[in-house]
Order: structure tokens, then C-alpha cells, then sequence
């Protein structure tokens, strides 16, 4: 386990501290807004990723009579399974494109919470352990310590206001994404995950330094914006401003033959397409009786 450690502190721990370190000295030496614009930042270089699971999201509930048919039609699970398959591939939709955003998010939060640790040290040994991840640079050596407060909260520790702010805009957040529920307790569950969710959210923030709920509550407002975007908001009469693309319409089943020749009738009530050679023959057994009508006296 202690390459991963390694690779988890190079990839991702050690460029987010330094970049936090940038930011802070950009933004006037104020860490909860360098906190804002990495949240920002992060959004804007995830954001197709994030309209490709909004607009996989909308194509599922577009397709939700499709499967509910295909739920009361079929009571073998795999024939079931199968057939839900194929409705997704026609209709160019994948399940599990809907949670890239979310999975991309717990390897952030988890960075983000060791990087604000290390970055606002609580001790002389804390501080001389930031030392040991920072890149050599003057600029970034010059700019420890950072100042820990921000609106008069210390974005070491937990925030009761934070942790509020977090269980609210969760819950917006949720309320601004459409339902993919393909039965009524579908629906029922996903309904308790609306207001259950939260309040687990809320629930982490508690033991979470208020910079981590800071980036969350940032995180989901942008969000919101991002669902009525793309959803737009009924409620408020707003329409969605970034359109879904188009899906490719779904293969027609035909019994013509390949090159498009309609089907000949046979004789046990199916179809085939007639060989040339019997063309040929019975064009040539037609001529042949009309010639010799011609040659009868």
C-alpha cells in the first residue's frame, strides 16, 4: 500500500498544495477565495465531462416508458436484462456514464483535505512538513505562512454554518437534477436519497475542516447552475439553455433483401427474394409460348 501513498501524494496531494499556495498569493493572500477559484477551476476543466453525465442523465429519463414496458413484459431477469440492454445501446445511453462527476469528486475531497492539513499547519512540525512537499520555488517558499481565517471562520476546523450550508445546497443540488426512477419504488427511494444524502453530507462536514465544506458547498452551487443549464427549472419557467444532442435513431428491422428488392411471397406464408436464373427461365418459357401462338395458322 505504500506505493500508493507515493502516487497519490505525486499526482495529486503535492500539485494541489502548491497550486493552493499560487492561489492564495494571487487572490491577496486570502485562502478561502483561493479555495473558491481552485473549486472553479476544477469544475471548468471537468465541465465536459459534467454536461456529457447531465445530458446521459436527461437521454435515461427520456427512455423511462421504454423501460418500464420492457419491465412489465418480461419476467425472466436475464431476458429482462437483455432487453434493457439493447434499449440503452439503440437509444445511445450508458447507466454508468451518469457517475464519472461523482466518483471524480472523492479523490479531490480526500487530496483537498490532507493539502488544507498541511497547508494551514497547527503546529512549528506541521509547518516544517509543508516544507517537504512544496516545489523549490522562491515564490511559493516566500509565501508561508498563510493566513488560516476567512468571514471570521478558521477553515482549519468544522463550521456549524459550513456544515448548514452544506446539507442546503446539497439539497438544491439534488432538487435541479432530473429523476431517472423507472417504477413507483424506484421513485420512493430516490426521493428518501434526496433528503438522506444531505444530511450524510452534513454528517462528514462535521468532522471535516470548514475549507473542505467550503469547497463542497462552492462545488455544488456551480452545480446548480450547471443542472439548470442543462435541465432548465419548470418551476421558475426557465427553459434549458445548453440543448442535448440528437440520438441516432435506432435500426430499423426489415425483411427486404440486402439490396433493397422487396420479399417475393412463398408458399409457406414467408418471404424470399426469386433467383435471376428463375427469372430468366421463366422470361424465356413466356417468349418461347407467345412465339409459337404467332407461328399457328
Amino acid at each position: 500500500m505504500g506505493w500508493i501513498g507515493e502516487v497519490f501524494t505525486l499526482i495529486l496531494l503535492d500539485p494541489m498544495i502548491n497550486f493552493l499556495v499560487i492561489l492564495n498569493q494571487v487572490l491577496f493572500g486570502s485562502f478561502g477565495l483561493a479555495v473558491i477559484a481552485f473549486t472553479i477551476v476544477i469544475r471548468i476543466a471537468t465541465f465536459p465531462l459534467t454536461i456529457r453525465q447531465l445530458h446521459q442523465t436527461r437521454a435515461m429519463q427520456s427512455i423511462q416508458p421504454r423501460v418500464q414496458e420492457i419491465n412489465k413484459k418480461y419476467s425472466d431477469p436475464k431476458r429482462r436484462q437483455e432487453e434493457l440492454m439493447r434499449a440503452y445501446r439503440e437509444s445511445g445511453v450508458n447507466p454508468l456514464g451518469c457517475l464519472g462527476p461523482f466518483l471524480l469528486q472523492i479523490p479531490i475531497l480526500i487530496a483537498l483535505f490532507y493539502a488544507i492539513r498541511y497547508v494551514l499547519p497547527e503546529s512549528p512540525e506541521a509547518l516544517e512538513r509543508l516544507g517537504d512537499h512544496l516545489y523549490p520555488w522562491s515564490f511559493l517558499q516566500h509565501a508561508i505562512p498563510i493566513k488560516e481565517h476567512f468571514l471570521g471562520m478558521d477553515l482549519r476546523e468544522s463550521n456549524l454554518v459550513m456544515v448548514a450550508l452544506v446539507a442546503i445546497t446539497s439539497w438544491a443540488q439534488s432538487k435541479t437534477t432530473v429523476s431517472t426512477a423507472t417504477d413507483d419504488r424506484a421513485r420512493a427511494q430516490q426521493q428518501m436519497m434526496t433528503y438522506l444524502l444531505p444530511v450524510m453530507f452534513a454528517f462528514f462536514a462535521l468532522s471535516f475542516p470548514s475549507g473542505v465544506s467550503l469547497y463542497w458547498v462552492v462545488n455544488s452551487i456551480v452545480g446548480i447552475g450547471s443542472n439548470i443549464a442543462v435541465y432548465g427549472f419548470p418551476r421558475l419557467n426557465i427553459q434549458p439553455l445548453i440543448k442535448a444532442p440528437v440520438p441516432a435513431p435506432p435500426p430499423e428491422k426489415s425483411g427486404a433483401g440486402r439490396g433493397g428488392s422487396p420479399p417475393s411471397a412463398t408458399r409457406g406464408g414467408g418471404s424470399r427474394v426469386q433467383p435471376a436464373r428463375e427469372l430468366r427461365t421463366a422470361n424465356g418459357v413466356g417468349r418461347s409460348k407467345r412465339q409459337n401462338r404467332r407461328r399457328r395458322p
